[in-house]
């Protein structure tokens, strides 16, 4: 991905072009261990509210005649990262497209995700070689599993066409398309790290979002086939204000972040400009945003419907299981299991905010102080933390356009 750069005004948030980056996001862990499905289980929570949802599209939308010479049934699985939190939806979704078209009807799922991804931890999980188990501990079933199920992956990245026009049926992606693809990095010199924390939205960071998504839209919108749908869950801020780590209930996991980080200053591992350094390349639309991706360009518009959109807040299940009494750990012990669901998605993005002289070695350790800094925090008052979910899911549908044909004589 290519980095774009800007410096922030550390009162407003607003922004003029200069210098700077945050770099691209960079999974944590060794390939091929499947650390974010192991450590993210709420993402679980979320697809199983989207199910219902992808199901039911399954049912209504028109399937390709399957046969000698006709097409199998095509899945794409968008910002896939190791793949494992979404089996047992695609597992779901292969037993719902052949009670339509016949056992035999042959599925290929399209794994797609960045060049850097964990593609080992995807293969591992995607062809049965690493189980996996969701929150509860309830074992989750893998599509290949059933029998003519292919497995394919495609690194080039959800922002632009990834699959041949007319060539996906399905389309699915889940707290993906966030990321953006250049990177402002509007929050360097202010504390707000990301720009749904910003008392006025940093316009570049809200301008690349617009445009990331009408690229993701118009290179949907061309492979999916006639009648083809695209269900897309992505982090939103919700009408109530509410979103990723900040809603209602508890403290706010941003508030969390920021005094973890600034701590390390007080202990004297970072310097201000380090402090105030860190600035999420990621962006959550609101619901309007949403839409305007398609109401206000006349190409999506018109190959693109918008079937339904709602938003919905899925609570943090570790803070859920530990309240309940479920969980039967103690608040460290809350703390060792919670903090890493924050860490998957964030860690590269804080330590892109460290001075670049630093050794790699010096930076893990600043690295590993920080989560300790969190850990000590939730540990005092576990019950107050957890990373509750805001999406919104939105449900795509490409329209069939029949051409019409003049009479001659």
């Amino acid at each position: 991905m290519a980095v774009a750069s800007s410096t922030a005004d550390p009162k407003s948030c607003s922004t003029s072009a200069a210098t700077g980056g945050a770099g691209a996001h960079v999974p944590i862990g060794k390939d091929g261990e499947g650390l974010y499905t192991a450590s993210t289980k709420g993402c679980f929570d979320v697809i199983a509210t989207a199910t219902p949802l992808v199901l039911d599209e399954i049912k209504k939308q028109p399937l390709r005649p399957f046969g000698v010479g006709s097409p199998a049934y095509h899945i794409a699985d968008y910002g896939t990262a190791d793949a494992g939190t979404s089996l047992g939806l695609l597992s779901k979704m292969v037993e719902a497209v052949r009670e339509r078209a016949g056992d035999d009807k042959e599925v290929v799922v399209h794994y797609e995700d960045q060049l850097t991804n964990e593609w080992q931890s995807v293969f591992n999980h995607a062809l049965g070689i690493k189980s996996v188990s969701d929150a509860y501990g309830n074992p989750i079933p893998n599509p290949y599993a059933l029998e003519n199920v292919f497995v394919e992956a495609c690194g080039v990245g959800f922002h632009k066409q990834c699959y041949p026009s007319n060539s996906i049926d399905m389309g699915v992606s889940f707290t993906a398309m966030h990321w953006l693809s250049r990177f402002p990095s509007s929050m360097k010199g202010s504390e707000y790290m990301h720009a749904a924390r910003c008392p006025e939205l940093p316009i570049p960071e809200k301008e690349q979002a617009a445009a990331d998504w009408t690229s993701i839209l118009k290179a949907r919108a061309k492979e999916l086939v006639p009648g083809g749908r695209f269900v897309c869950v992505n982090f939103s801020k919700n009408s109530d204000g509410y979103f990723l780590g900040q809603t209602d209930v508890g403290a706010s996991m941003w508030d969390s972040f920021q005094s973890s980080w600034d701590q390390l200053k007080e202990q004297g591992l970072i310097e201000e400009e380090e402090r105030l350094g860190v600035s999420f390349p990621n962006y959550y639309r609101t619901k309007e945003e949403f839409l305007a991706g398609i109401e206000g360009d006349e190409e999506i518009s018109s190959t693109l419907k918008v079937v339904s959109i709602e938003e919905r807040v899925v609570r943090c299940p570790y803070r859920e299981l530990y309240t309940s009494g479920k969980s039967g750990k103690s608040p460290r012990e809350y703390a060792e299991w919670m903090v890493p669901t924050t860490k998957t998605w964030s860690h590269s993005t804080f330590k892109s905010g460290l001075k670049s002289e630093r050794s790699e070695e010096e930076k893990e350790e600043i690295m590993n102080q920080f989560w300790e800094n969190y850990m000590s925090l939730v540990e005092k008052k576990p019950e107050d933390h957890g990373m509750d979910y805001v999406h919104a899911y939105i449900v795509f549908e490409k329209i069939e356009v029949r051409e019409e044909r003049g009479r001659e004589g």
